[in-house]
This record gives structure tokens, sequence and C-alpha cells, in this order.
């Protein structure tokens, strides 16, 4: 179920005890982690989280009568199957060897993906809407747009990863949140950095930060992938 990047906020307010506070004068103050930041730090949490559990989608595959590829949609990550109607099968991924000869004429119902097309082994004769490619997708990112500097979503900012992966994605968020602070930290102190015995770097910005990596991994190991490599 989809939700609005709003809710997901709220919550970062909680998590990251950053919520919109005022001063004295009822001014907003500046946040420690600004929503721009927040938004980048969970569309690559969003991305790395496709390695493990990618979106689910659908569509017919365009292929033109006569030719053998289709370019793929651009939030594809990787095929899941195709589903031929009119023969009532599903086709199969085509394994390629060092040496092996491939007929360009054959008509196997094998496809294989390079860059952004897949190419079939087979020429259709038939309606292309017989073709259905069911594949792994990328989460559509939360977009930020800017108007007189306050900062708005696009009707395109809902969040539709799995509601179990969300603490998983806010600690990963908030460990890339912490970054640029870790790194202002770093330059800060590169000249009275402790190297002491078994305190090599003394950063409780980088030290939080891995804290909450660590978080993700572990949350993330308690779930089976629900994706596996359709190539083995």
């Amino acid at each position: 179920m989809a939700r609005a990047w709003a809710d997901i906020n709220i919550r970062l307010d909680r998590f990251l005890d950053d919520a919109l506070r005022t001063d004295a004068a009822g001014d907003p103050r500046d946040r420690l982690f600004p929503v721009p930041l927040r938004v980048d730090a969970w569309n690559w949490a969003q991305d790395v989280l496709v390695h493990h559990t990618p979106l689910a989608k659908s569509m017919t595959l365009v292929v033109n009568e006569g030719q053998r590829e289709a370019v793929l949609p651009d939030d594809f990550f990787a095929v899941s199957r195709i589903y031929d109607s009119d023969q009532e099968r599903f086709w199969r991924p085509a394994h390629f060897a060092p040496g092996d000869i491939r007929y360009a004429d054959e008509e196997l119902p094998e496809y294989w993906v390079m860059g952004n097309k897949l190419y079939i082994e087979d020429t259709l004769e038939y309606d292309q809407e017989d073709l259905t490619l069911y594949y792994w997708a990328y989460y559509p990112p939360v977009e930020c747009t800017y108007t007189d500097n306050e900062i708005t979503t696009t009707p395109q900012g809902v969040v539709r990863t799995p509601r179990w992966a969300e603490l998983a994605l806010v600690h990963l968020t908030t460990a890339t949140c912490l970054m640029p602070m870790e790194i202002f930290a770093a330059d800060l102190n590169q000249y009275k950095i402790r190297v002491e015995s078994g305190t090599p770097l003394h950063n409780p910005r980088a030290q939080s930060a891995n804290f909450h990596y660590q978080w993700w991994n572990m949350l993330m190991d308690r779930v089976p992938p629900a994706y596996k490599d359709t190539y083995g």
C-alpha cells in the first residue's frame, strides 16, 4: 500500500529528533536534517533495498513485427518472467557459454538482456499484446519541488516500499543523513585526531552513522530476499 511522503517525513522527525521548532520570536529554526537531504537519503536507501526486495510490475512487451528486440522501461531492474499467452507458455532465459554459436534465424522461446534492451530468440508473427513482461523494478523516487524557498512534494511523492522494510530504511536514511556532518566534523578535527592505542579515529558522528548502518544490516538479514538472479 502506498503512503504519502509526508507520513514518512513525520516519522523521520521523531526518529531524528528533528521536528520543526521555532525560536523565541516564533520564527522556524533551521532543521539539522533538511527535507532535501532526507529525500535524497531515502531515495538512495530505496535503491539499495531493490537488491533485496524490488518492486514487482508487469507490462505488455512492445516488439515491432518482424523484429527481435524491445526497449525496457526506465524503472527496470531485472526480468522475473515472460509469458506468451498465444502459446500458453513461459519463455526461458538464454544461456551463452564461450564458443557457443548463435543462429539468428532460430525460433526459440528464449530471451536475454543487454543494457536497456531485451532481445528475443523468436520472430513474432502474431499480436504483440500476447507477450507480457513480468519484471522487478526500482521504487519510484520521492521528488521535491521548490517554490519561494518552500519545499513541497509532487503528486509522485509517495512511498511504495513494503511496510516491513520501513524501520530498516529509516536507519539507512539516518546513516546517510549523518554523512555531511560526519565529513564536516572529520575536517574540523583532522589536526587533532586521537591516535591512541585502539582509538585511531574519534568521531561520534561517524560512529553514529555506522551504528545505524549496522541496524540496517541486522534488520534486513531477518528477511529472505525476494529477488534472485534469473541468470543464476
